[in-house]
């Protein structure tokens, strides 16, 4: 008898194991980081990370909460050219948030532009630059 409920017992714990695996969520996100003159458009899509990098052209702040752009920013990559991305400000309980907007070239739809068929993405901006 205590064999056999041995036997159950085991069997129930291997049964267990023989399931499936549940399926983890992947990171996703799209990224515009500025550091000095230096930028990194990176996209992260289902946990795999590709980025385009490329130097700074251009930075405009605009501090006035009276403004529709908060900030424009102006990259020149080798695969997707000079790439402008504007900040919309929008208002909040804590005074202001920013959403990413990038602006289409001719240059995007190349193929070795990786983030060409990002345009419908909301970018985060990283700018390190001080």
């Amino acid at each position: 008898m205590q064999q056999m409920l041995m036997t159950i017992v085991l069997l129930g714990l291997l049964a267990g194991c023989a399931q499936p695996q549940v399926e983890q969520p992947k990171a996703n996100g799209s990224y515009l980081v500025i550091e000095n003159s230096q930028a990194w458009a990176v996209l992260v899509s289902d946990g795999k990370r590709v980025e385009e990098r490329g130097t700074v052209v251009d930075v405009i702040k605009l501090p006035s909460q009276h403004s529709a752009v908060a900030a424009s920013y102006v990259i020149e990559t080798a695969n997707c050219g000079r790439v402008q991305w504007l900040t919309e400000r929008a208002d909040d309980a804590d005074g202001g948030t920013t959403l990413m907007a990038l602006h289409d070239n001719q240059q995007l739809g190349d193929a070795g532009c990786v983030i060409g068929n990002e345009l419908t993405r909301v970018w985060t901006v990283l700018d390190y630059s001080g």
